[in-house]
């Protein structure tokens, strides 16, 4: 649908829209309703994929589209803790119910340490790591299926304004000062958003170096088997780059 949407415009592509919603309807009813779930997630997705979506047909640009994707993720974490009260006993409930329908499950890895206080922020960056995977896999489909078009060029450019990161500290600090589950929701949506900032660095470095692509398979190693510490390091390399400028620094 993503890719659909990128090469014919929303107006034009309002019937493909309507029919995979269709589709989803009848498959959500026909094949059964998953255990903790109201309604199919893709109708969370949808509606804030095609505001990206449309971002970035107009302006080629990942920035804002990416931006999308941060808002969308901090207001998930706000309507949570402010619906919720305690987002930590409504997901300890949710997980009981949910795990109760699965045979053998249950809650006791979540309920060692303080990993129930790491679930809204987990859910967060997947909710956040969904629009965004969408959004990339749609642009590279559109660009294979309709060439010209230069995907890597486009991911190595994304970067982020530096009132970005401004804003961001602000609103953990702010974050902070309520409690501290709040506080690491909020870190994690920003780690998630920088670390894709931190991966385009990443890219941009090595093109502009001419250093084969091979030099990107331990990251991506690390991401997959050390996935907190690979975000974290790729965040702050996004970071250091809003002042720096890496991928400028060397193209010159």
């Amino acid at each position: 649908m993503t890719m659909v949407v990128l090469h014919e415009g929303l107006a034009r592509s309002a019937g493909v829209v309507l029919m995979a919603g269709v589709l989803v309807v009848l498959g959500w009813y026909g094949l059964g309703t998953p255990p903790g779930l109201a309604f199919p997630l893709v109708f969370a997705l949808w509606p804030p994929l095609l505001v990206m979506t449309w971002i970035l047909r107009r302006g080629g640009d990942w920035g804002p589209a990416l931006l999308v994707a941060g808002a969308v993720m901090l207001l998930f974490v706000l309507a949570m803790h402010t619906w919720t009260d305690d987002v930590v006993t409504f997901w300890d409930a949710w997980l009981h119910r949910a795990l109760a329908a699965v045979p053998g499950a249950d809650v006791k890895g979540f309920e060692q340490g303080s990993m129930l206080r790491l679930v809204n922020g987990f859910v967060a960056m997947l909710y956040g790591l969904a629009l965004m995977l969408a959004l990339m896999l749609g642009r590279w489909f559109q660009f294979v299926a309709f060439p010209p078009g230069d995907f890597g060029r486009e991911f190595r450019a994304i970067s982020l304004p530096a009132w970005v990161l401004a804003l961001a500290v602000a609103v953990m600090w702010a974050g902070g000062l309520r409690d501290i589950v709040m506080l690491s929701d909020l870190l994690m949506v920003a780690i998630l958003l920088y670390a894709v900032v931190g991966l385009a660095v990443i890219h941009g470095v090595l093109f502009v170096r001419g250093m084969s692509s091979v030099w990107r398979l331990p990251v991506y190693l690390l991401i997959a088997f050390f996935p907190p510490e690979a975000l974290a390091t790729l965040a702050l390399i996004g970071v250091v780059d809003t002042f720096v400028h890496f991928r400028v620094q060397e193209a010159s």
